[in-house]
């Protein structure tokens, strides 16, 4: 009796494991539904740091930078996804910049450097890109940002959430507007 069950679950675990999606097989769509736990039917497309600054120099693009181990940029992943769901918005590009901040790398001091007017200090005095920070570029740029609750550390209480989701997604829903109003006069 122990070999069949033994067997069974043997057999369970080797047809369940064929059927599993690889990461790098997952839509960027795919992939940011499970690390925000958000619908699977999203715009955000991951991005590297190169192409982020290429769309900062001379492209047009809105920009999450985030990263899933913080409860605000989660909570502020799934209030601009409903934002941009509202109004149409098909694509949003992510970057975590997570790594090249921890190693302070050149290419971080040049998103830096692009960003610096946009910017909160650190404790350091030095120009930081706290999270979550959306900005909304046309032809490179900055047409407008919101970095609401960036400074929040850690566990988000429920309460603090529940009054600042409304200026969140109000600061959201102004932003993209703006954004929308620039693509309409490119023409």
């Amino acid at each position: 009796m122990k070999k069949v069950v033994f067997l069974f679950i043997i057999g369970l675990v080797l047809l369940t494991g064929c059927s599993v999606k690889k990461t790098e097989e997952l839509s960027s769509a795919e992939k940011f539904s499970l690390e925000y736990s958000i619908s699977k039917d999203n715009p955000f497309e991951y991005v590297t740091i190169d192409e982020v600054l290429n769309i900062l120099e001379s492209q047009s693009g809105i920009i999450f930078f985030g990263t899933s181990d913080s409860d605000m940029c989660v909570s502020s992943a799934k209030i601009l996804n409903q934002v941009l769901d509202s109004k149409n918005i098909s694509r949003v590009y992510y970057y975590n910049p997570k790594s090249i901040q921890e190693k302070n790398t050149k290419k971080y001091r040049k998103l830096i450097k692009k960003l610096e007017n946009y910017l909160d200090n650190n404790e350091e005095g030095n120009p930081y890109l706290y999270l979550p920070d959306v900005y909304f570029v046309k032809h490179g740029e900055i047409i407008g940002h919101n970095n609401v609750g960036a400074f929040v550390d850690g566990t988000v209480d429920y309460d603090f959430l529940k009054k600042k989701k409304k200026s969140i997604k109000n600061k959201y829903l102004e932003l993209i507007d703006k954004y929308i109003l620039e693509e309409c006069t490119d023409y």
